[in-house]
């Protein structure tokens, strides 16, 4: 497990510095929107390039957007595995942290709804983007964290009646 607390501990860390380099290359396309723009127009003659370019801020803007869920996620799973070390697996907490994930994952998934929006921006581009249809495994997840949730709360009032009585 402490393996375990060590990757998502170096994935909270790579989340957020994506999220800062997604917002850099977002305030930096601004400077250069000419070379950007010249760029694409050379590669991309049947592009719309004003466009691609926005199309291309608001890809960057979904990244750092995308990070926050992200960071609910690892750091919420952090907090639990450390209960769990600590052997209080079926605690409050933790059934308000799975619950946190829940939403995060199901933001996730929301996420979705703008990539759609974006996507037509690249039309002339010969660009096929992965990603942008709808995910049933990611639904599931959402569904499941809900009840997972619901089975930590439901433990954890079990584990403070059992301590209650003896």
């Amino acid at each position: 497990m402490r393996f375990t607390v060590a990757v998502l501990r170096v994935l909270l860390v790579l989340n957020i510095a994506f999220a800062f380099a997604f917002l850099i290359g977002t305030l930096a396309s601004f400077p250069f929107h000419d070379l950007l723009a010249g760029r694409i127009a050379v590669k991309y003659p049947a592009a719309d390039v004003e466009r691609v370019v926005g199309g291309i801020r608001a890809l960057l803007l979904l990244g750092v957007a995308a990070s926050v869920p992200a960071h609910v996620i690892f750091s919420r799973l952090i907090a639990i595995i450390g209960t769990v070390l600590a052997g209080e697996t079926f605690a409050s907490p933790n059934a308000r942290r799975v619950r946190a994930i829940g939403w995060a994952l199901l933001a996730i998934q929301l996420l979705d709804v703008p990539l759609w929006l974006i996507v037509p921006s690249f039309a002339g581009m010969n660009i096929r983007l992965d990603g942008s249809s709808v995910s049933i495994g990611g639904w599931l997840s959402v569904l499941v964290a809900f009840i997972l949730a619901r089975v930590f709360a439901e433990g954890a009032a079990l584990r403070e009646d059992l301590e209650g009585t003896v």
